[in-house]
């Protein structure tokens, strides 16, 4: 597990425990942290290279 996807855990599991209180304002910060984490995982540096597609584009590069 990567840092990014540790600290979202943690902060699911504050939303989770904050979802029966009163913390509104807590709440809201918690989930546009959220928000901006599960979009750095969303970028494509964070995604793990698929080597089927890397072949097929070294095969294009070689062809032309």
């Amino acid at each position: 597990m990567t840092s990014l996807e540790e600290t979202l855990a943690g902060i699911q599991r504050s939303i989770e425990e904050m979802k029966g209180a009163d913390y509104s304002h807590a709440l809201g910060d918690l989930l546009r942290r959220k928000q901006v984490i599960c979009a750095a995982l969303a970028a494509p540096e964070q995604s793990w290279p698929d080597p089927s597609e890397q072949a097929d584009h070294d095969a294009r590069r070689r062809a032309a």
